[in-house]
């Protein structure tokens, strides 16, 4: 009886090692001579992976979808067919399927509550649409009665448009920062004696065109102290207009911009530069 049930677990041992999923993968892997650093090299998969999977240790991924990726990738390197494997694999981690039901769809709203929600949202669309148009639109012009014994007065366009830009014809934009001033004795500021003449009698002498190849801001006043022209010049713009000298200008990018007088160009001073800012004084228009 002791000799027979010996032999009994020496016959259940085996077949009960062989049974497990590590052991298959192990023997396959034996019978071919390699090693777990050549197959882990060869799959670019690290060592304790393949070494969890011979001893069974499937907790130590972090999760089953990974232990099964594993398991396919080992398993056709040795040549093992991986559906045989994945058997084995759910029946020691006891995996169950969980049943497919059948149930009918749900239905989240009923058809007219449905269809009064599409009701509502084309009128919603309608009116959006409506408000929009009237919007582009804008305001309407209203008749206004005239008296036909009254002579009817038309003013003038008030869009027309000169057909040389003219003197001061940019909206003074926001005063930018203040720059730090030139040194005075780098200025060849002259003092602007008063006219004794009245303001009417004051005709312009000289005509000044200022081109822009560069953004600018520029300042160009006139001997009254009147800004004829202030604002920032956009690259590519011009403006001409006639004053009387003596003219202080100002440019904020003095490389970027030709100032003619008289239609002869005029050259900045150089002791009338700091950098690239200029501030200086045209007395009156050359002989």
């Amino acid at each position: 009886m002791q000799d027979n049930d010996v032999n009994a677990v020496d016959e259940d041992t085996p077949e009960e090692e062989t049974s497990t999923l590590g052991h298959a993968l192990r023997a396959a892997r034996e019978s071919q001579e390699l090693s777990l650093d050549q197959v882990a090299s060869e799959l670019r998969i690290e060592p304790r992976f393949l070494v969890s999977l011979e001893g069974d240790d499937f907790e130590a991924f972090s999760a089953p979808v990974f232990a099964k990726g594993f398991l396919k990738q080992y398993g056709q390197r040795l040549g093992l067919d991986y559906g045989d494997l994945l058997a084995q694999y759910y029946r020691q981690v006891d995996f169950r399927e969980v049943p497919m039901v059948h149930q009918r769809p749900i239905r989240l709203r009923d058809e007219p509550q449905i269809t009064r929600w599409i009701i509502a949202g084309v009128v919603l669309l309608t009116l959006i649409g409506g408000f929009t148009a009237w919007t582009l639109r804008g305001p309407q012009e209203v008749p206004v009665a005239v008296n036909p014994s009254s002579p009817v007065q038309v003013p003038e366009d008030p869009v027309a448009l000169p057909s040389e830009p003219q003197a001061v014809p940019l909206p003074a934009p926001a005063q930018p920062e203040p720059l730090d001033p030139l040194p005075a004795e780098a200025v060849p500021v002259q003092p602007a004696t008063p006219s004794e003449e009245p303001v009417e009698a004051m005709q312009p002498t000289v005509q000044v065109e200022i081109e822009f190849q560069e953004d600018c801001w520029t300042e160009v006043t006139d001997a009254r102290g009147e800004r004829l022209f202030y604002g920032l010049g956009s690259a590519g713009a011009r403006t001409r207009f006639l004053a009387s000298p003596p003219l202080s200008f100002f440019l904020g990018n003095a490389d970027g911009v030709s100032v003619s007088i008289d239609g002869r160009p005029f050259s900045v001073p150089a002791d009338g530069r700091q950098g690239n800012l200029a501030r200086f004084v045209v007395l009156e228009a050359d002989p």
